[in-house]
């Protein structure tokens, strides 16, 4: 698995510390621009709350299906939230697909993952669909809310994989960019028609739920036969 999951394929500068720094440098860059950005252009209330649901959002076992509902029902635009949780997915997997080593050091966060890394073979044997679509397998589980299907453990299921750092990453910012924007496109339609008939927005409600149901199944059985 240390082979599997070596960095050396990501190299920015010659010298050790610099790169280091560089690989740092990128995920919290792209973190520190975006909540930068949220400032400038949004109300301070609006930071704030954005700002909290991110955080919430780090934290298991939060997720896009509670986030984006959330953000959208306070007030926030939907392609807003939707584009806040895809930013964090893809900080999240470049800090991992680039500093793994540092990562599994991480109080809570580091045993987490690393008992992820542990079972990661027998995750895979469970799910043998997954290497068989390779590419298309990662981007899927990262659509489909699969218990662990987070920006970080997706980053880390795809180097088992064998993919390379920005293969991996680029998994996960597809998958997210998909996942994000349907939630939140259909979350904000559910809520309007709350707003205008609660009727029509539980009716609404379940049909979203039927439908799901329904795809969960045929995608069960799919799998299944891969």
């Amino acid at each position: 698995m240390t082979g599997i999951l070596s960095l050396r394929d990501v190299t920015f500068h010659a010298n050790p510390l610099a790169d280091r720094a560089i690989k740092l440098a990128l995920p919290f860059g792209l973190g520190a621009l975006l909540l930068l950005v949220l400032y400038l252009t949004r109300s301070y209330q609006e930071f704030l709350t954005l700002a909290g649901l991110l955080f919430v959002y780090l934290v298991p076992p939060a997720g896009k299906e509670t986030v984006i509902p959330v953000g959208i029902g306070l007030g926030e635009p939907w392609w807003l939230i939707a584009a806040c949780t895809v930013t964090v997915d893809l900080c999240c997997s470049l800090f991992v697909a680039l500093n793994l080593d540092l990562t599994l050091k991480i109080p809570v966060l580091g045993p987490f993952l690393g008992k992820f890394m542990a079972g990661g073979r027998a995750f895979l044997d469970a799910r043998p669909w997954l290497e068989r679509l390779s590419t298309a397998g990662l981007i899927v589980f990262v659509i489909v809310p699969f218990q662990g299907s987070g920006g970080m453990n997706a980053t880390i299921l795809g180097r088992i994989m064998g993919f390379t750092a920005l293969r991996a990453v680029g998994c996960v910012l597809l998958g997210s960019f998909v996942s994000s924007y349907a939630i939140a496109l259909g979350a904000d339609a559910v809520i309007g028609l709350f707003r205008e008939d609660p009727a029509l927005g539980l009716g609404a409600l379940g049909l979203i739920a039927l439908l799901i149901a329904a795809l969960w199944i045929l995608w069960k059985r799919y799998a299944s036969s891969l």
